[in-house]
């Protein structure tokens, strides 16, 4: 997986679900080689690295 900041590879991993009033939402943590950090809900960083 690429970093949606830079573009250069990064690591991703599940964080599991947390609970909202829509239901539970799956939860990310990225983390590029240049240090760039990204946690939040699956849904939003998908459509932020297809943006991209």
């Amino acid at each position: 997986m690429d970093c949606p900041e830079c573009g250069l590879p990064a690591t991703a991993r599940n964080e599991g679900r947390a609970w909202s009033t829509g239901g539970p939402v799956e939860h990310v943590r990225l983390h590029c080689v240049l240090g760039h950090r990204f946690f939040g809900p699956a849904t939003t960083l998908l459509r932020r690295l297809r943006a991209a």
